[in-house]
């Protein structure tokens, strides 16, 4: 009953996805074509799944508002020359990552070649984070989040962007600097990780993050 349910809102968000892809077009259009309100409405709809990222990697709260900072004032200042787009969140995502990096670099506090080791993402499921707060966690729920914390950083961050950020494994393989079929076996090793943890099959790992992610977000 569960899976039939799941398998209902995937289909159900796969259509609204379907409809708001052309929107979000046009939206990035806009912006090239210099279009300040489209400009501010991309910034509006993503600095917070920037800042949540970019905390992931520097976990400092005003560097990582700096590089958003640097990023968007980059993004205006070249958007003649920036081509389209049919996914903004995925671009940015994959901007600020680079600008996260060169950031570092620049500072001499970590050479860019450090990063490439992405055991220091940091993915700390905390039961007193914020969101969380919002209501009260089931016993499931702190058993997924003790399960996830387990994880090594780089099955948490293939975790988080193919779960949280719902990114294909190609885009997922460009951010990671990993070839596709490298990026399923990342994902693979991670549920069969939480497969042992939580004593389950892979249908319901994968049913229990996505319910985990609605109490995080």
């Amino acid at each position: 009953m569960r899976l039939n349910l799941f398998i209902c809102r995937i289909l159900s968000e796969t259509i609204v996805i379907l409809k708001e892809s052309g929107a979000t077009s046009n939206l990035w259009i806009s912006f090239t074509q210099g279009n300040r309100q489209a400009f501010t409405s991309i910034y509006s709809t993503y600095v917070s799944v920037l800042y949540e990222y970019g905390m992931r990697i520097l976990n400092n709260e005003d560097q990582v508002r700096d590089c958003i900072h640097d990023l968007f004032v980059k993004l205006w200042l070249n958007h003649k020359n920036i081509g389209p787009t049919d996914n903004i969140r995925y671009y940015l995502i994959g901007a600020i990552r680079n600008t996260i990096f060169s950031y570092k670099a620049k500072e001499d506090r970590m050479k860019t070649e450090d990063f490439k080791d992405p055991d220091d993402f940091l993915m700390d499921f905390d039961a007193e984070s914020d969101h969380i707060k919002k209501e009260e966690e089931s016993a499931q729920s702190t058993k997924i989040r003790d399960a996830l914390n387990q994880l090594t950083g780089r099955q948490k961050e293939i975790i988080y962007l193919k779960y949280f950020e719902e990114m294909e494994y190609e885009q997922i393989s460009v951010l990671m600097n990993i070839s596709v079929k490298g990026a399923y076996k990342l994902s693979a090793r991670a549920l069969d990780a939480l497969k042992i943890v939580l004593d389950m099959d892979s249908a319901m790992v994968v049913f229990m993050v996505l319910k985990y992610k609605s109490h995080l977000f």
